[in-house]
């Protein structure tokens, strides 16, 4: 699969059109933005999951990387600090040659889910800090692997 295969699918399947920006594409998933880039050989997911609330912030980023261990709480994808933006990012690597059209398509679906679940976790810690262990990580998934 190419990069354009993948916008091809991901626009017929979301129903919108998904324009190639010179290697970048952006899209909206029920609600959580997604940017996915072509790394070459190599397809690149990223999203912005918002600013670190002030209190509260050990505690989400000790969540954070409790959730990147494994990535039992991340769905395959890495939580880390933006230094852009200043706030925490989720990103995902992953091989073009070997998805095809279905599987290209569930892997943009769940790092959208997993970027959506963040976001609203970040959001939790910005109205209630939450305590470190545990707090942020997900219930595993149907299929055993957690978002």
């Amino acid at each position: 699969m190419t990069f354009s295969d993948l916008l091809q699918v991901a626009s017929e399947r979301l129903g919108v059109e998904i324009e190639d920006a010179g290697g970048a594409a952006g899209v909206e998933i029920d609600g959580a933005p997604v940017i996915l880039q072509d790394a070459g050989d190599l397809l690149l997911l990223r999203a912005g999951l918002g600013p670190l609330p002030a209190e509260g912030r050990e505690a989400l980023l000790a969540a954070a990387m409790e959730a990147n261990w494994l990535y039992q709480g991340t769905g395959g994808a890495t939580l880390a600090l933006d230094p852009g933006e200043g706030g925490l990012g989720l990103q995902k690597y992953t091989w073009l040659d070997r998805l095809d059209a279905e599987a290209a398509f569930k892997t943009l679906e769940r790092f959208a889910a997993t970027a959506a679940f963040w976001r609203r976790t970040i959001a939790d810690f910005v109205a209630t800090p939450a305590p470190a262990e545990g707090a942020a990580t997900p219930p595993p998934a149907a299929d055993g692997f957690r978002v």
